[in-house]
């Protein structure tokens, strides 16, 4: 008996998931203590969760991109249709699919307010930066990003 294409199709799909559910848990957990290193502002330790998140990410992106093409290629277009045509023909893989997406959910989340976090640092260490060499009397600007640009009679000095 030989497998009908759509098995193929979750039987790939789910063998992309076998790393990427343990993966995404991982990351998490290192999105957690990027921001317990942030708030603590234990730089070296921020360092080395940054080294371990990148491979990481590097993989989990690779395999979202081989999902892609893979529904594509079966004429899945949308994420609603898909997960409906996967709740019957492999309800494992589309429970699987959910919690993955809830997981990144929190990823998003938790980067976010990392980004905040490392955000609002950069701003006090340069304002201090600016106290210590006695440039506190220079004009702040904020661009469209939220990043400070330090100007004199108008013009740009530096950016930081």
């Amino acid at each position: 008996m030989t497998a009908s294409p759509n098995n193929t199709l979750w039987s790939d799909i789910e063998a992309t998931f076998e790393y990427d559910i343990p993966a995404t848990t991982k990351l998490l957990d290192l999105l957690q203590r990027e921001r317990k290193a942030l708030e603590q502002r234990n730089y070296e330790e921020f360092q080395n969760i940054i080294g371990e998140k990148q491979p990481m990410l590097t993989i989990l992106e690779g395999h979202a991109n081989t999902r892609q093409q893979l529904l594509t290629a079966a004429g899945y277009h949308n994420e609603q249709s898909t997960l409906e045509a996967a709740d019957i023909q492999a309800p494992a893989v589309a429970k699987a699919w959910r919690q993955l997406a809830e997981d990144w959910k929190q990823c998003q989340n938790l980067n976010e307010i990392n980004q905040r976090i490392a955000k609002r640092t950069r701003l006090v260490v340069g304002q201090m930066l600016d106290l210590l060499y006695g440039q506190n009397n220079r004009n702040k600007l904020y661009t469209s990003k939220g990043d400070a640009k330090t100007t004199t009679a108008g013009r740009p000095i530096t950016s930081a």
